[in-house]
């Protein structure tokens, strides 16, 4: 009887993803592609340039999001860039004018921000493995203690949120090979 391959936990992942980095340093390395979605089974989509959760339907195209490390900051805490795949826009924390923190997504080339990493923390996520590492949270580096989140509502942008909130900070994964 042929057994089921192991998936990894989200620090095995990230474990890889460092690894790879580091050994690649000379390289130009490549992101990591993930499927993301809360727990209510609301995927990352991107609709009309901004990052929803929605829920996915048979002709939802699926949104993989680039995952690269940030080595410029402690790499205990996996700190990482995120952005759609094959846009060139990442992930950026703002304090808005009212002085909410909030998520946009900024035209930058995930790829410019692993060559400038030092002046990035706008757009570094610390991610932490929870649960039984099916699990992640994503916490901003510029905003400590705020987390991704997503609303209970389908396709409302993704946005910050800190724990203990109505938002989903919790998120399932699968790597894309």
């Amino acid at each position: 009887m042929a057994s089921k391959p192991h998936k990894k936990t989200w620090n095995e992942e990230m474990a890889d993803l460092f690894r790879t980095s580091e050994a690649a340093a000379a390289a130009l390395p490549e992101p990591y592609l993930f499927k993301f979605w809360d727990l209510d089974k609301k995927y990352f989509v991107l609709l009309e340039d901004k990052l929803v959760a929605d829920v996915k339907t048979s002709n939802s195209p699926e949104q993989l999001m680039a995952v690269l490390p940030n080595k410029a900051l402690d790499s205990a805490q996996y700190p990482m860039f995120m952005g759609p795949e094959k846009k060139k826009s990442c992930l950026y924390c703002v304090k808005s004018g009212t002085g909410q923190y909030q998520i946009e997504l900024k035209e930058k080339d995930i790829m410019e921000l692993e060559k400038d990493p030092q002046n990035a923390k706008a757009f570094t996520f610390y991610s932490k493995q929870e649960g039984n590492g099916d699990k992640c949270t994503f916490e901003s580096a510029e905003f400590p203690d705020w987390f991704i989140s997503t609303s209970s509502e389908a396709g409302k942008p993704i946005g910050l949120s800190q724990k203990g909130g109505t938002q989903n900070i919790l998120f399932h994964f699968e790597k894309k090979s």
